[in-house]
């Protein structure tokens, strides 16, 4: 291996690459003036520390030689370094903190815009904890192994850098040996992190499975309890939790042994050159304030190489990690591309020949269904038997496996998702509500007048609650809604879907959580709604008002009856 390619090897580890634009570690490009600001800084501050060696060697050589009247002249200007050194150095703290907190933050705000303009499709398919894991383990991980690890590799190469120019300036031959080693270490810290590389991947797809168990006891805990359940979800997260665990000591395990062998060439390095350093003095060929120069140094060369040897395999680590990251903010292959505009629903919407299936389940077999535009649908049927489904469907969370699904003779998967979303109105079997006040929940942080919001409170049948609510609209709604019943979340939800007026209103279990009479004052409301498409999955069916639906259809094992 040459010294040319050797140095580019340690560069491509140190920069982060401009190869691919949409990848999420492009976007530390934009961080490089700092990092260059910073690496500037140190270079000056590491370069006095090296200046005031080098007089701390003539000093010695002068006091060895009787030159007495000299050895004032240096000490003032070992001072003068040193207070040159100092205001540099604070500046250069101040860039590379700069330089961290930028490129973390910048990261993490490039991995939510990426999430944010993922479709549908693709995010339901990976599951909510795929990402939930990258933005937590994973990009912690990043920030330690590879943001600040190639930050510490640059500047240990700059160290050592300048130690073996002022070395090399005395004599040429030290340079030759640290060359020599530095191209031993590489060689090995790079078979090291290919090795790395194999078992980050790994690690990485365990702390996945980790975390999405992690936040399904967490969210099932009602479940777990009143169930007795404690002592098999315990047992099943300490198998997972082993198995992260196992891994980190499976990569610990490799490091230390490789990192053992290289601990022993260093200590070969350093017996060596010390030798070398002597045999030099002993002849004649260096003074013996080289030789302190020579010591003050070794520091300077040997901790590259020790920082190095740690880095690297980290860094290379993290490029599985990176990876990971890429492919799951991708869009899922195979897609269809959404290239047709929609602008409202005006017809129709049919079901023709859907098929669609979990993994290897079959929930819907060649679906027929017809649904017209302002017209009232009600889907029953037993639990699994495909009507959630086709709301999902229609959601564009899924697509079909086979079929198709035409919004005025348009497939659904051609119409752009943002579009279409738009004017679609959800009201889903669990609500989400925001941290916020009852105002924001129910608008959504969009505006709407205060007659549009007190007529979709009455529609919803939540006027009473807000008349109880000491700060009204404004009053605040904690943690996803602990401080209110289901039935008002529910009745929340309703709110939202009648406030965006949308041509299409899917309900799914929408008065599962409400009482008999709240409920049908409700339904009866969302009946008389004109030019709005209503479909409802619903096991809760009122005698006094299913015969207000314009077509009730049965769903059973997937197919209409």
């Amino acid at each position: 291996m040459s010294d040319k390619t050797t140095k580019k090897n340690l560069l491509r580890q140190i920069l982060p690459t401009k190869r691919d634009p949409d990848s999420l570690r492009f976007g530390l490009c934009g961080q490089r003036p700092l990092l260059i600001w910073s690496l500037l800084l140190f270079t000056l501050a590491n370069s006095a520390g090296m200046a005031s060696n080098v007089m701390f060697m003539r000093l010695v050589d002068q006091a060895l030689t009787g030159q007495f009247e000299t050895v004032r002249q240096t000490l003032i200007i070992i001072v003068i370094i040193f207070l040159v050194a100092i205001p540099v150095d604070i500046l250069h703290i101040r860039f590379s903190s700069q330089y961290m907190k930028e490129s973390m933050l910048g990261t993490r705000q490039r991995f939510l815009v990426k999430l944010l303009k993922l479709d549908l499709r693709s995010f339901n398919q990976r599951g909510s904890n795929s990402f939930y894991s990258h933005i937590t383990n994973d990009l912690n991980t990043l920030e330690t192994n590879d943001i600040e690890g190639r930050y510490q590799l640059a500047t240990q190469l700059i160290r050592a850098l300048t130690a073996l120019t002022v070395l090399a300036y005395i004599n040429i031959r030290i340079l030759l040996l640290f060359l020599l080693v530095a191209v031993l270490f590489l060689f090995a810290s790079n078979l090291l992190g290919n090795i790395m590389k194999k078992h980050e991947k790994e690690r990485t797809d365990l702390f996945k499975g980790y975390t999405r168990y992690l936040r399904e006891i967490l969210t099932a805990f009602r479940l777990v309890k009143s169930n007795n359940l404690e002592e098999r979800s315990a047992h099943e997260f300490d198998h997972k939790s082993e198995s992260v665990q196992h891994k980190g000591y499976v990569i610990d395990k490799v490091a230390t042994l490789v990192n053992a062998v290289l601990e022993i060439l260093l200590f070969g390095v350093i017996f060596g050159s010390m030798m070398l350093v002597a045999y030099l003095a002993n002849m004649g060929l260096v003074s013996a304030g080289y030789v302190i120069l020579v010591i003050n140094s070794m520091d300077s060369i040997i901790q590259p190489l020790n920082q190095a040897m740690q880095k690297i395999p980290l860094i290379k680590g993290a490029e599985q990690i990176w990876q990971s990251i890429d492919e799951s903010l991708q869009a899922m292959p195979g897609e269809i591309p959404e290239t047709e505009p929609f602008v409202g629903f005006n017809s129709d919407i049919n079901f023709h020949h859907v098929s669609f299936s979990y993994e290897d389940t079959e929930v819907l077999k060649g679906l027929n269904l017809y649904f017209k535009k302002g017209k009232k649908y009600l889907l029953l049927g037993p639990s699994g038997g495909g009507k959630s489904t086709i709301l999902r469907l229609l959601r564009k969370y899924i697509s079909p496996d086979q079929g198709e699904i035409l919004i005025d003779d348009v497939d659904l998967n051609r119409i752009i998702g943002e579009e279409y979303l738009s004017r679609l109105a959800n009201v889903e079997q669990h609500v989400f509500l925001f941290e916020d006040s009852l105002r924001n929940n129910l608008t959504l942080y969009k505006d709407y007048s205060d007659h549009e919001v007190e007529a979709a409170i009455e529609a919803a049948g939540l006027k009473d609650f807000v008349l109880k609510q000491p700060a009204g609209l404004e009053q605040l709604i904690l943690d996803n809604g602990k401080n209110i019943s289901g039935g008002e979340k529910a009745r929340i939800a309703i709110a939202r879907g009648l406030l965006r007026k949308s041509d299409i209103l899917l309900l799914d279990e929408a008065f599962a959580s409400l009482d008999d009479e709240v409920a049908k004052s409700i339904e009866k409301r969302l009946l008389a709604l004109e030019g709005v498409t209503v479909i409802q999955v619903s096991h809760v069916v009122f005698p006094e008002t299913i015969g207000e639906y314009d077509q009730v259809f049965e769903i059973v094992q997937g197919k209409t009856q």
